[in-house]
């Protein structure tokens, strides 16, 4: 059973400040910035998520960071005025951010699906970053969705491919979005993100509004679906093959407890990539930086800044 967190690190957060910044494709992206060092940091949230998620990583790690954590195009704060349907659209949005923030390069950190951004990013424009932190990271064949039948009980070998289909598949999660059903939002949460130890109250508040103001769902789920950088099928998309043409350093971190993405994901990137570090948790759920704060802010630190 998981724990809850501790109220008392609500009146200790450290104030960060809110922004928006217009890019160049004609998106407007929010972002939370906390002034620090000169190592700057990016943050890239995951899949029904955004930069709120981030709110005690921000808060614990290193005051040698400087940080910008956006909420990406459909997600949060940030606008969507044009449909982003696969990992490379949200990867530019990236790159057009960092330069309408005078960001020439910097560490990235990508939790989830944000990880998938960031592996694109690592190759489309390698010349922006530095170091690069999967936390939790989705897995270089994406994560198609496989077809199941008898209510989702027997599976078929065969994976959603249409948006049609993955619109189909996301159905449950979208009544619950539509509806603000926050009780069975907090139950599907504790299952599977928050599977360990628990935020507080006053956290899901904001871990909740972040949910409901996604607009992308769908587009995110087949973007997903058809991300492949090995050179095998995924069921959906051949692979690029594009995997050693990330060549900036890596750290890796995965809770064996990840009940999102499976730890095998994981072990399989940390194999495939070279220039890749692969710190293991035991007790670690998908929310590592709730269920491993201090530990997740020192390894990261030792691994951007440490000698």
């Amino acid at each position: 059973m998981g724990v809850e967190g501790n109220d008392d690190m609500d009146t200790k957060m450290k104030p960060f400040e809110e922004k928006t910044v217009a890019i160049k494709n004609g998106e407007t992206l929010f972002y939370r910035f906390r002034k620090g060092g000169n190592h700057k940091l990016v943050l890239l949230h995951g899949n029904m998520s955004s930069s709120a998620n981030f709110d005690i990583l921000m808060n614990e790690i290193s005051t040698e960071f400087t940080i910008y954590a956006l909420d990406q195009r459909g997600f949060g704060d940030s606008s969507y005025e044009k449909t982003a349907d696969s990992i490379k659209a949200y990867a530019d949005d990236l790159a057009q951010f960092a330069k309408a923030v005078e960001l020439e390069s910097f560490d990235l950190l990508g939790w989830s699906f944000g990880g998938n951004v960031a592996m694109r990013f690592a190759i489309d424009h390698k010349k922006m970053l530095n170091k690069l932190v999967l936390l939790s990271a989705g897995g270089l064949h994406g994560f198609p969705v496989e077809k199941r039948r008898f209510f989702g009980l027997i599976p078929t070998g065969k994976y959603l491919s249409s948006k049609e289909d993955i619109q189909k598949s996301v159905k449950p999660i979208e009544k619950i979005r539509e509806k603000k059903q926050r009780k069975i939002l907090q139950m599907v949460f504790n299952r599977t993100l928050y599977s360990n130890k628990k935020p507080n109250k006053a956290r899901y508040v904001k871990y909740e509004k972040a949910f409901f103001q996604q607009r992308n769902l769908v587009d995110v789920n087949y973007a997903l679906a058809h991300f492949n950088l090995t050179d095998t099928s995924n069921g959906v998309v051949d692979g690029t093959n594009e995997v050693s043409k990330i060549e900036v350093p890596v750290l890796i971190m995965h809770g064996k407890l990840d009940k999102i993405v499976p730890y095998s994901v994981a072990e399989e990137t940390s194999e495939k990539l070279k220039n890749a570090e692969f710190k293991s948790f035991e007790e670690g759920s998908h929310a590592l930086f709730v269920d491993e704060t201090k530990t997740v802010c020192t390894t990261i630190f030792d691994f951007l800044v440490g000698t």
